[in-house]
């Protein structure tokens, strides 16, 4: 249980929220119709974590953190629209962002990725910038490209070449929002 709480709870207004989150997931049992949440709960906290730990294998690689993330949205997306098979990948990518991403999130998302092929330098928007996430993910994937790509590292904006764009978002903030989105997939879950 530790783990799992000590996961989640900063991501709730205080630790008595954060644990009755993962209390009533856990107590989930397999007979129950929102089964799936407690599964959602527990590859949310596994997947991201893979990409946490990645810096010690291979630093500065966040094209291999970032591949986990998508993994993860990827995953809890099809889990919550009771997916079976396989496939779709970028549809259920594109689900998660537009279905549990708050309007905020998405606002900073499409404002902190800059294109640089414009003129005027413009940001790409959210739905280019999920796109261009999907397509990192899967240049990792299919190419085996785990360099290249950079986010914000906490002074200084990542300028980017292929794809070309400078990045104002740190590794940590896209986590955060991808963390927070598998929350409201999980409640979302649980109330059904």
């Amino acid at each position: 249980m530790n783990k799992w709480v000590s996961f989640f709870a900063p991501y709730f207004p205080d630790p008595p929220s954060g644990e009755d989150f993962v209390n009533q997931c856990e107590s989930l049992t397999p007979l129950a119709a929102n089964y799936k949440a407690k599964i959602m709960m527990h590859q949310t906290q596994r997947l991201v974590s893979i990409g946490d730990d990645l810096p010690r294998l291979r630093p500065n690689r966040e094209s291999l953190q970032l591949l986990f993330l998508m993994i993860c949205v990827e995953h809890i997306s099809k889990l919550h629209d009771n997916f079976i098979g396989e496939g779709q990948s970028k549809k259920y990518v594109k689900r998660f962002f537009d279905n549990f991403i708050s309007q905020s999130n998405k606002e900073k998302l499409g404002t902190t990725f800059i294109d640089k092929t414009a003129l005027l330098m413009t940001a790409l928007g959210f739905e280019k910038v999920v796109d261009l996430l999907y397509a990192v993910r899967c240049d990792v994937v299919h190419e085996g490209k785990y360099w290249g790509f950079s986010f914000h590292d906490g002074h200084t904006p990542m300028v980017n070449l292929d794809p070309d764009v400078s990045v104002h978002l740190t590794f940590l903030e896209l986590r955060d929002i991808i963390v927070k989105g598998c929350i409201n997939a999980i409640k979302d879950k649980l109330k059904s």
